[in-house]
């Protein structure tokens, strides 16, 4: 997963995505709403499109249009403008951008581990992050990224080579990198599968574990239509409790929309999804649960590598809720 192209670039124009439709099942009394994904369909968006699949958002009075991410697609400034109800942004990103006033709430997190890495070939001389960045080696991934200065304040790197993440796996495969920045369920399955073993070192294991791919709404529409984000949420529960349990149906859909992901990265991405998606809070909760002290040690360690100030943290507020909010208790 391209993180660097996930970053919070200013918007472009959007005549050029695909998108979706979320449903057949539709009425004339159906609420319509659209999703801006910050990438391509795969794994990660699986209950997401389950929902749309199954009619959980049909049956909950919703019309969603899945709309397709990409390169440059700014998905966490469109719903900050309004252009779009919902989008998946990242927790750093949503922090971000509401220290500086962007009207965005986060109402479900996907991942509770979060899944971004450092992934190193299988005869790799080193066995951990604190050894790798402690190296001289070539990292192919931007240097800038919140996660990459918070291992860069943990262990200094300042040996270390970057190279820009292209998207491309074709520079590590070749060795002319040895380690590259991942998302733990996309980029070392299409290696494997290339037959190159890998080993993932996932930097939520040092102590940085924000959410991510968290699902964000515009503060103007969760102000006016309350009721229509329960619902959204509460179906989007559904849909990823029922992909998870039986997920070929979606993953045919999600590879009819995205050829790249192949069925066989698609099946071996959702069979890893498990570790990362729940956790001890979404047994006692639901899934896509969200705790106060997660938000609260972000924001800390989102100053401690300074991509906010104590006074921006301040201006925050209360950066998530759990819906149901009109249905039932937070």
């Amino acid at each position: 997963m391209n993180i660097l192209m996930r970053s919070m670039a200013a918007i472009v124009a959007c005549a050029v995505m695909g998108c979706d439709s979320g449903s057949d099942d539709s009425s004339s009394t159906s609420t319509q709403v659209r999703v801006q994904l910050n990438w391509f369909p795969e794994s990660e968006f699986g209950g997401l499109y389950e929902a749309s699949l199954n009619g959980e958002f049909s049956k909950s009075g919703l019309e969603v249009e899945v709309l397709k991410g990409g390169p440059s697609v700014p998905a966490a400034q469109m719903v900050a403008s309004g252009q779009v109800e919902f989008a998946v942004v990242s927790a750093p990103q949503l922090m971000t951008l509401r220290s500086q006033g962007g009207p965005v709430t986060a109402v479900f997190s996907t991942f509770q581990k979060n899944p971004r890495g450092i992934i190193v070939r299988m005869d790799s001389p080193y066995s951990s992050l604190e050894e790798l960045w402690k190296s001289s080696s070539t990292v192919m991934g931007e240097n800038g990224l919140e996660f990459m200065k918070w291992l860069n304040r943990e262990y200094t790197g300042k040996d270390l080579a970057f190279v820009p993440y292209t998207g491309s796996l074709v520079p590590f495969i070749e060795k002319k990198v040895d380690a590259m920045q991942c998302f733990a369920t996309a980029e070392p399955v299409q290696l494997e599968i290339d037959g190159v073993p890998n080993t993932v070192f996932i930097v939520a294991d040092t102590g940085y574990n924000p959410y991510e791919t968290v699902i964000a709404v515009n503060d103007d529409f969760l102000k006016d239509h309350p009721e229509k984000v329960d619902a959204f949420v509460v179906a989007l529960r559904k849909g990823w409790n029922a992909y998870l349990a039986s997920p070929r149906k979606t993953n045919q859909h999600m590879h009819s929309l995205n050829p790249d992901m192949t069925m066989k990265v698609l099946e071996i991405s959702c069979s890893l999804l498990a570790n990362y998606v729940q956790s001890d809070v979404t047994e006692r909760k639901d899934i896509g649960w969200m705790t106060q002290e997660r938000w609260d040690q972000l924001g800390k360690q989102l100053t401690l590598i300074d991509i906010l100030t104590e006074d921006s943290v301040k201006k925050i507020g209360t950066p998530f809720i759990n819906p149901p909010l009109v249905t039932g208790e937070e």
